[in-house]
């Protein structure tokens, strides 16, 4: 994906500040060390940021070694999904000063005022008390400064700064919908949320914040005048608010702004309302994303999600009826499950009309209660990489079967998906690249067969 969070930072900047921005994407550039450093000579930054997920650390923390080998006065700050989940694990290295937590606008601009400002003196603890949503190493151990508030008025942010990169690189790679290559952009239409799952990173706070319709219509309008129909929408619960979903989809309708929306983080599935999908399917989609993660009703309580699945399965009828493309999101192994709660959740995939089904296998990040509970439960492995963290072949099992058990489990889920006669019709006949799909869902099983030989290097 597009380096979204980084764009919203490098916009505010610019409009706050003033301020000269130079952004670098080591998914477009192999040689990113090599970069980085020309680039320090060139540009003469006054201070260098590095966003990452948790998959992702390792390659962190060689860049901002290439940083400080380089310039070994440079400011460091490191933010995204693995600053904010474990902030003292980034700042056991030396080459990170500080980790921005959260939402990264608002603190990396009073960070950077505070750089400027100050000089070599900016990394004095009592300084940097002072600016919330910080972790940084005090005198004795790694600190927090006092949480930040979450910003209110999201419509009061100015649009990603596209201008910084060259966007159409990413349409050669797939995008975090199932939909292939193709002219794409994401969208944020609104942070956080108000549930409490265990698995949650918790990066955008438990406080829904909507933009306004009006404002969303406006961005789908310049990315519209970017040369692209397909939007990702990447909210964490686009549809908490039913009314206002609705409402904005009818202001794409009511101007003309018809798009191939896809919302790949998913929707809520019980709260989705016989109108959102009418509009979906007038606006225009290309793809839905429902998570249900597991059909025990036990677990669903266990991990806070509390999703009501008669609900759920009503909401992928609806879509279903309008030959709207709908994946499922499934995760097998979690904390005390027992091997008849999984192939419960796998019979409730292959029962329901989804057209694909994605099954997850558990991830306890640091900071969040999962990892509570894989430690409870007795199954928080002793030796961890980050690439551990990626999403499909994790090599974690929380469940009370063994892990051979468990592998073999996850392997007959895809088989006991895929291998129906109708889902491959309904698949073809739906999916805007339907054999594409299915290779796609091939290769998902191939990838977790194949993952054990994956390694950092």
């Amino acid at each position: 994906m597009p380096p979204l969070g980084l764009l919203y930072i490098a916009a505010y900047l610019r409009r706050r500040m003033g301020t000269e921005v130079l952004l670098l994407d080591a998914k477009l550039d192999r040689g990113i060390e090599r970069t980085i450093s020309a680039a320090l000579r060139e540009f003469r930054p006054d201070a260098v940021g590095i966003s990452a997920l948790t998959a992702e650390s390792f390659l962190a923390h060689k860049l901002a070694a290439a940083v400080k080998a380089a310039e070994p006065g440079m400011p460091v700050v490191i933010g995204g999904p693995y600053a904010t989940s474990d902030p003292e694990g980034a700042l056991g290295d030396a080459a990170l000063d500080v980790a921005v937590i959260g939402e990264g606008e608002e603190t990396f601009a009073e960070l950077l005022r505070l750089i400027i400002s100050e000089g070599p003196r900016w990394k004095d603890p009592a300084l940097l008390r002072a600016v919330n949503g910080l972790a940084f190493r005090g005198e004795a151990s790694v600190e927090r400064s006092f949480p930040r508030a979450p910003i209110t008025d999201l419509d009061s942010l100015p649009f990603p700064a596209w201008d910084l990169i060259d966007y159409r690189k990413f349409w050669a790679f797939p995008s975090m919908a199932t939909l292939g290559e193709r002219p794409y952009l994401p969208l944020f239409a609104s942070r956080g949320c108000p549930y409490h799952c265990a698995f949650c990173h918790n990066i955008f706070g438990k406080t829904f914040r909507p933009r306004s319709p009006e404002n969303v219509a406006d961005e789908v309008a310049v990315l519209h005048g970017l040369g692209v129909r397909d939007i990702e929408v990447l909210d964490d619960i686009a549809n908490c608010d039913p009314e206002r979903f609705d409402g904005t989809l009818q202001l794409l309708l009511d101007r003309g702004l018809h798009s191939k929306l896809s919302f790949p983080n998913a929707l809520r599935g019980d709260l989705l309302r016989e109108s959102s999908a009418e509009l979906l399917r007038s606006v225009g989609t290309g793809e839905i994303s429902i998570a249900v993660e597991t059909a025990s009703e036990r677990l669903q309580r266990y991990l806070g999600k509390h999703l009501s699945l008669p609900k759920v399965s009503r909401a992928i009828d609806m879509l279903a009826d309008r030959r709207i493309f709908t994946r499922g999101f499934f995760i097998l192994g979690l904390p005390t499950e027992t091997p008849a709660e999984l192939r419960a959740t796998i019979e409730f995939a292959a029962a329901s009309r989804l057209h694909l089904a994605m099954f997850f296998t558990p991830n306890p990040f640091p900071g969040t209660e999962f990892r509570e509970m894989f430690r409870r439960a007795g199954k928080l492995p002793a030796a961890e990489k980050s690439i551990d963290y990626e999403y499909f072949g994790a090599p974690f099992n929380g469940g009370t079967m063994s892990d051979r058990e468990y592998r073999l489990l996850y392997r007959w889920a895809y088989c006991r998906f895929y291998l129906s006669p109708s889902r491959v019709g309904r698949i073809v006949r739906d999916g805007p690249m339907g054999v594409r799909m299915l290779r796609r869902a091939a290769g998902l099983f191939r990838n977790y067969a194949s993952f054990s030989s994956l390694r950092e290097d």
